[in-house]
């Protein structure tokens, strides 16, 4: 018996063979994003880059670092965020785990409000649908960030996952935004888009890259409190017919 436990203890610290090869394809594919915005948050703190980078302003030093910290801060919470969700490294690595989500919360945060400054006070490339647009993704992010880790250290683990599902869907959704243009000018050779970030298909994308995203997150949740519900009611017991004395049938 005690052979066994053990057996079933090794088998769930494993990452399963399709999980490692989900994981590394997205690492592989997140890989360009992660290092571009590296290495232009760095360059963009070190260097004077006016004229070379949009985002550099060298009348508001204070908003360009913002800016291009959260360029660096946004590259470490892309590899940070998936790894966390992996069952295999929270068993297996609990401490590891519980550091590692104290700093993608706090980077999740500092991130999000780099992007909120950055929008409310310099303006976006899109004008106001993507200030906006970037307002309520920042917000969004920090909400998930605080929440995430208010349940954990409450210890109330089933909302804490859900919580920590949202954020991670949202930092990825930085770089899906980047690959549905990708996917979109393979597909239709940029049709509805413009330079200045206002044509049909960028004002859907201001919203769609990470809301159509959650919608779908929350719909998997329902999905899943369904089943679990359906579970339960199957594993529990009929009730007992009662025994006792037959009525009896006619008579005074």
């Amino acid at each position: 018996m005690t052979d066994r436990i053990a057996i079933a203890r090794r088998a769930r610290t494993r990452l399963p063979p399709g999980w490692a090869i989900a994981v590394a394809v997205l690492f592989l594919l997140m890989s360009g994003f992660v290092a571009h915005s590296a290495r232009l948050g760095i360059g963009g703190l070190i260097a004077d880059l006016s004229g070379k980078s949009r985002f550099y302003a060298a009348d508001a030093p204070i908003v360009t670092a913002i800016m291009f910290l959260h360029m660096v801060t946004g590259a470490a919470l892309t590899l940070l965020a998936p790894l966390q969700l992996l069952g295999a490294v929270r068993r297996r690595w609990r401490g590891y785990h519980r550091w590692a989500g104290r700093t993608t919360v706090g980077l999740g945060a500092f991130t999000s409000i780099g992007a909120i400054v950055f929008a409310l006070s310099r303006g976006t490339l899109g004008g106001p649908m993507m200030d906006a647009s970037s307002t309520v993704y920042g917000l969004l992010m920090i909400t998930s960030a605080v929440q995430t880790y208010r349940f954990g250290r409450a210890r109330d683990w089933p909302r804490h996952r859900r919580w920590g599902w949202r954020l991670a869907v949202l930092v990825i959704a930085s770089w899906l935004y980047r690959m549905h243009y990708v996917v979109w000018d393979w597909l239709t050779g940029g049709i509805w888009t413009t330079p200045d970030v206002t044509g049909p298909f960028d004002v859907f994308q201001l919203w769609a890259f990470y809301l159509s995203y959650l919608a779908l997150l929350e719909a998997y949740f329902a999905w899943e409190g369904r089943r679990r519900r359906s579970a339960r009611l199957a594993r529990k017991p009929a009730p007992r017919p009662i025994r006792g004395r037959a009525p009896a049938v006619g008579g005074d």
